[in-house]
């Protein structure tokens, strides 16, 4: 009965969101729609029945489902693994995340990060930012009918923030070619960073089956490790971010799959009283590569306008902008949007589509595309949300892109949706734009 409840409200729901996006922009052509909004969390707990706040990216499985976790919700507010068939609009949980002890610990990890990264088999991996054995976070995998493994536990911080294996894991796993797992974490290792004194994080590999060691231990000169991407030339390319400004705004680095070779190819500029830089600030998010060697990636912040940038590196030109979002008014609104956290995804066109989680018309973010001569056009624009609940039609917020379904693009807006006058953000939803044809 559950399930057919579900079903209904999900089917509702889209069809009416496909009808009308309330205050929202579309590019010509475009259609889109809600297939899914998520749970109102209690304000106290966090907690919700079937998960809320879905911060990460979700991932198509290879029987045409889509998979994708919440940061939190579930009944015990630490998240959940969710998976959503596109032809019957059936919602269903695959895992809910523990609760957590007194010392912040649980068996299988807490708040989950950023992406799903499907392997073999329709095989899931992913992180836990907290929770585990140590409360330091956990790597796990989850098949597509929810049988749940943890595959690491990060140990346990010493009374200097510091550990051998990392701690707080909030970035993407890779699967390289061949057949282990690379990953990092934010916080945690031997070195500190900041003036808060916490570890500046490891890049770490590890077998499908667990078998798991550092790669690098990340240095203050270097920065806070954000995600990898595996690409062409066999090596590993990721930026780390600094978080304190006087280091400036963080490095694009490469380092090979052993962890015996890392070189930095570019340190972001410091930004000025305004926010403003040339290269932009904040990189966290994979890079992807279009060409051999021509990769590109977004910056949060920096840029002429202090509102971020998209930008393309090679190693024959270095680091140039592509496009720099423009400036915004008093209530963070712009025409091309505000902080472009997101990764970059490159569809069957050849272009790339992505997301700012904030600006555009409504100042809650946009969707956009850059096209192959580094053309920028806005495809969406989200809604406004209400002033006492934080609730709209479309959502809000669209963190960490997109993934590419044929003519469509699928990404989740982390608020907006369903409201609550207690916080007054939203829960979030998961939509489609199908593209002009």
């Amino acid at each position: 009965m559950e399930n057919l409840w579900l079903n209904l409200r999900g089917i509702v729901v889209a069809l009416l969101l496909a009808v009308t996006v309330g205050g929202s922009a579309l590019a010509d052509g475009a259609k889109f729609s809600v297939l899914y909004t998520f749970e109102v969390a209690d304000p106290n707990t966090g907690a919700s029945q079937l998960g809320s706040q879905p911060d990460t990216r979700p991932v198509l499985g290879t029987d045409g489902a889509v998979y994708g976790m919440t940061y939190t919700g579930g009944v015990n507010g630490n998240g959940v693994v969710y998976r959503y068939e596109l032809g019957s609009a059936k919602y269903s949980l695959l895992h809910t995340f523990g609760a957590l002890d007194a010392n912040g610990a649980n068996s299988d990890g807490a708040n989950p990060g950023v992406a799903l990264t499907r392997g073999q088999d329709n095989v899931f991996y992913g992180v836990a930012q907290n929770g585990g054995t140590n409360g330091a976070g956990t790597v796990f995998k989850i098949t597509a009918s929810g049988k749940f493994t943890v595959l690491h536990a990060f140990s346990a911080v010493d009374a200097n923030l510091h550990n051998e294996d990392g701690a707080n894991p909030l970035r993407t796993v890779v699967i390289g070619t061949d057949g282990n797992l690379y990953g990092t974490t934010r916080l945690g290792g031997l070195n500190t960073c900041g003036p808060r004194a916490s570890g500046c994080g490891v890049a770490w590999v590890m077998s499908p089956w667990g078998s798991f060691s550092v790669l690098h231990q990340f240095q203050v000169t270097e920065g806070h490790a954000a995600s990898l991407l595996e690409a062409r030339d066999g090596f590993l390319y990721g930026c780390a971010v600094f978080p304190f400004a006087a280091a400036g705004a963080g490095t694009l680095f490469r380092m090979t799959p052993s962890g015996g070779h890392f070189e930095v190819l570019h340190r972001f500029s410091a930004v000025d009283a305004s926010g403003n830089n040339t290269d932009g600030a904040d990189c966290y998010e994979p890079l992807v590569e279009t060409d051999p060697g021509v990769l590109y990636g977004s910056t949060t912040y920096g840029g002429a306008n202090g509102n971020g940038a998209v930008f393309r590196y090679s190693d024959g030109k270095g680091l140039e902008i592509v496009h720099a979002f423009s400036a915004s008014n008093a209530a963070g609104e712009n025409a091309d949007g505000v902080n472009p956290f997101a990764r970059l995804t490159r569809g069957e066109d050849g272009a790339l589509y992505s997301t700012a989680s904030y600006g555009g018309a409504n100042g809650n973010g946009v969707i956009y595309r850059i096209g192959g001569n580094g053309s920028f056009k806005v495809l969406y624009t989200f809604s406004a949300t209400n002033p006492i609940t934080g609730s709209n039609v479309d959502g809000a917020n669209p963190d960490y892109g997109v993934l590419v379904d044929g003519d469509s693009l699928i990404g989740m807006a982390d608020y907006g949706g369903n409201g609550s006058v207690a916080g007054a953000i939203g829960n979030g939803t998961l939509y489609r734009l199908k593209l002009e044809e």
